[in-house]
């Protein structure tokens, strides 16, 4: 099944009702898609793969057309361990990665940086091959563990993230699926393997 196969049986499903859409306890298991309606008319849809290591984040406009697509690898847990960033043509634009706490405690294996890599343009830091973020997310915990507001850092000189990004950058950490209102299919299950 091509893409637009897989996006026209998506709109099939936003035509139908949903039974179990906001029901307590409803969960979806193993494969499944998520949509999240944005308040401009645009949709984001999350699909996660049969392996359960892998989830595909795409923004459609409110017309249906791609706008941006990020496949996140995930851990064992469903952390995101990395992720690649791509235009709406597939034109591969960022990557990103993540690193967890090893610190003993309440904050232990908890998100605490996220750098954004250009991949069109890479940038090193001087006088090395060591590829240079152009943007990092640094995630801060209370002494109990509980999240602080994140710092976010633009690492091209004299530019800010508005500048370098063209308005608005959000952090590619993962929604809690689970808090999503509109599951596309509340009975999936699983394809035989």
């Amino acid at each position: 099944m091509n893409l637009r196969h897989f996006v026209a049986m998506l709109s099939l499903v936003f035509l139908l009702p949903c039974s179990g859409q906001g029901v307590p306890g409803v969960d979806i298991e193993g494969p499944f898609v998520r949509v999240k309606r944005n308040e401009d008319g645009s949709k984001t849809v999350f699909e996660r793969g049969q392996d359960e290591r892998t989830l595909t984040k795409a923004t459609y406009t409110a017309a249906g057309h791609l706008t941006l697509k990020t496949i996140y690898r995930l851990d064992a847990a469903g952390n995101p361990l990395k992720c690649e960033m791509f235009d709406g043509q597939g034109t591969k634009l960022y990557k990103t990665q993540f690193g967890y706490s090893k610190v003993p405690g309440p904050t232990y294996g908890k998100l605490v940086q996220e750098r954004l890599y250009d991949v069109l343009v890479p940038r090193f830091f001087a006088g090395t091959r060591e590829p240079k973020p152009v943007h990092v997310f640094i995630y801060r915990y209370k002494p109990d563990g509980s999240p602080e507001l994140p710092i976010g850092i633009s690492t091209v000189e004299g530019k800010t993230a508005e500048e370098i990004f063209g308005g608005k950058i959000e952090s590619q950490t993962l929604p809690n699926l689970k808090e999503l209102e509109d599951p596309a299919n509340p009975n999936a299950r699983p394809l035989q393997r």
